[in-house]
């Protein structure tokens, strides 16, 4: 399905009576899981072969971990051997390994609504399989943030997610995705694409109200939440909006990426790894904003968001890293 036939569906079942959406979204759920049992029937991929991958990259960095594994096949030794793996390859003594903990998946702000209390110490991921092994690992820690949590193992962990609670988003330069790019880290994409990059929220954070699009929804929230000590704390926090969401398409910066040597990718079963770096990613993309191009599509550029980009690359420059 190209790229105007899936912003197209999306817009349908925005605007379809909600009875309407819950149907289509059962089925949407049905066929991906239909897919990925496909997938695993028909494509095995050796232990051995997720090592000659890992080969092609260079671990010097703090690594930022987005994965799915029922896109690649069926992997020998499942998702703890690759996480395993993983881990032989980031030194987690010299750098920070972080992964996405998000106790949700699907709309933010009905999940929200329901008067939900987030608690560090029990709140699930909803992250799949290696997410929850590195967050039960010795030393690991939590964010606390009711929609985009992180976990995070390593010498840096604590300055990620010690202040995550006190960001007016879940993007904003408390957050990790924001230091990622500020301590010149990575991003392995295991079997995932662009679209699973979420620091490029952080950018759009920095560029506020210049950005070409209003991400956000206008309803924030004031959520309960439970730190480790057991302690209730109020965090702030807006959702993405679910219209400019359709249009969202983090592969629209691909050729770019890769361009900029910024990006690499080496296939493995039915997708492939990528290894992308952070502060070449803001960049790169900040480029592309300027030239009138986002991961939404095309916007009109004005003397007022250049001035705002300018302003942004010089800060992120100005990061020690």
């Amino acid at each position: 399905m190209n790229q105007k036939l899936k912003t197209a569906t999306k817009i349908i079942l925005y605007y379809s009576p909600r009875v309407v959406k819950e149907k289509l979204s059962s089925i949407a759920a049905k066929r991906e899981m239909e897919h990925a049992l496909a997938v695993s029937r028909r494509t095995h991929v050796e232990s051995d072969e997720v090592k000659r991958v890992l080969d092609c990259f260079t671990f010097d960095s703090d690594i930022m971990l987005h994965s799915s594994l029922i896109n690649i096949g069926k992997i020998k030794g499942g998702a703890k051997y690759v996480t395993n793996t993983i881990l032989e390859y980031v030194n987690i003594d010299a750098h920070t390994l972080l992964t996405s903990a998000l106790p949700y998946r699907g709309s933010f702000a009905s999940w929200l609504s329901e008067d939900r209390v987030f608690d560090v110490r029990s709140a699930p991921i909803a992250m799949g399989a290696i997410n929850e092994r590195i967050a039960k690992l010795d030393g690991a820690i939590r964010s606390i943030h009711p929609t985009h949590s992180v976990v995070a193992i390593g010498p840096r962990a604590k300055e990620y997610i010690g202040e995550h609670q006190f960001g007016r988003t879940p993007f904003s330069e408390h957050s990790p995705y924001y230091k990622l790019i500020a301590n010149r880290a990575k991003v392995l994409l295991f079997g995932t694409k662009l679209n699973n990059m979420t620091l490029v929220h952080a950018i759009e954070d920095l560029l506020g109200d210049v950005h070409p699009r209003p991400v956000y929804e206008k309803h924030e929230y004031d959520i309960r939440c439970i730190d480790y000590d057991g302690n209730e704390l109020i965090v702030h926090t807006p959702v993405h909006s679910r219209y400019q969401g359709m249009f969202r398409d983090g592969m629209r910066i691909h050729d770019a990426l890769i361009e900029h040597g910024v990006m690499k990718s080496v296939p493995i079963g039915e997708s492939e790894v990528s290894m992308v770096d952070c502060f070449g990613y803001a960049m790169t993309y900040l480029d592309c904003l300027a030239s009138g191009t986002s991961i939404y599509g095309k916007h009109k550029v004005t003397r007022q968001l250049l001035d705002k980009i300018e302003e942004v690359k010089l800060k992120l420059q100005q990061m020690p890293g």
